[in-house]
């Protein structure tokens, strides 16, 4: 199975979504009464938001296309099947590992601030037992997601194709893509080490601008084993060409 450019089914979403969008203005205006101008409105927000997602993700399409042809990569790794299920099987174990800490801090802190609004945020009880339901429900599609997510990124990394493409701005790895240099989006640094199993990993951390402020991600690029030298110049050239810190910690 060879790898496949995922990007351009949300650029065809994306183009649904916005499609739906001018049918709900479109609607409520012809429509004309007072009580359907709420899809006026909705339409307007679902267009302009699938709007900015389509010219995002028609640019990441266009980027993995170039990757997908070898045009300006760095490596391109190819795992055999053991090694694959091991790559994915440590993946998903990080990932796993990684979402219960997050889960923890945030159900520390629904449990705290929740528990403090709804005692001294009120004046009637039946308004904080809402509250209290609400904050239980968000917090449940929290844990559902930090519970699936890595199992479902698990299945595709045995799914698709065993290979790992690398650029100076970008990685395409076992079905996932990573884009470090994007609108809104800042390499902070390049990491190259090993676990105790003496697998190694290149780690690139960047964060992406959002509504909420900027959010810390890591694209963990695996490495075969016969590649540990090559890895190692990657490492550091992407770190050069982003102009970030490089930190070598294997040695």
């Amino acid at each position: 199975m060879w790898a496949q450019n995922n990007a351009k089914r949300w650029v065809i979403m994306s183009i649904i979504f916005m499609l739906i969008g001018i049918a709900m203005i479109v609607a409520g205006a012809v429509i004309g009464e007072m009580n359907y101008y709420w899809m006026i409105y909705v339409g307007a927000i679902l267009f302009l938001t699938f709007f900015i997602c389509f010219f995002m993700f028609i640019r990441q399409a266009r980027n993995l296309d170039s990757m997908l042809k070898g045009t300006g990569l760095l490596a391109h790794w190819r795992f055999e099947e053991n090694e694959r299920l091991q790559r994915a099987a440590e993946e998903f174990l990080q990932r796993k590992t990684s979402n219960k800490v997050m889960l923890l801090v945030i159900v520390v802190f629904v449990v705290i601030i929740g528990g403090l609004f709804a005692i001294f945020g009120f004046d009637n009880s039946q308004d904080a037992i809402f509250f209290i339901v609400v904050l239980l429900g968000i917090q449940i599609l929290i844990s559902l997601a930090a519970i699936l997510i890595p199992r479902a990124r698990y299945n595709k990394m045995k799914e698709a194709a065993p290979e790992v493409l690398i650029s100076p701005f970008g990685a395409w790895i076992m079905g996932e893509y990573f884009q470090w240099k994007a609108p809104l989006t800042r390499i902070t640094s390049v990491q190259f080490a090993k676990d105790r199993e003496d697998n190694y990993t290149i780690t690139v951390n960047f964060t992406i601008w959002q509504r909420f402020g900027p959010q810390k991600l890591q694209c963990r690029i695996p490495v075969p084993k016969d590649t540990v030298t090559e890895a190692e110049t990657i490492a550091s050239d992407i770190a050069k060409i982003n102009k970030v810190r490089f930190l070598n910690e294997t040695k």
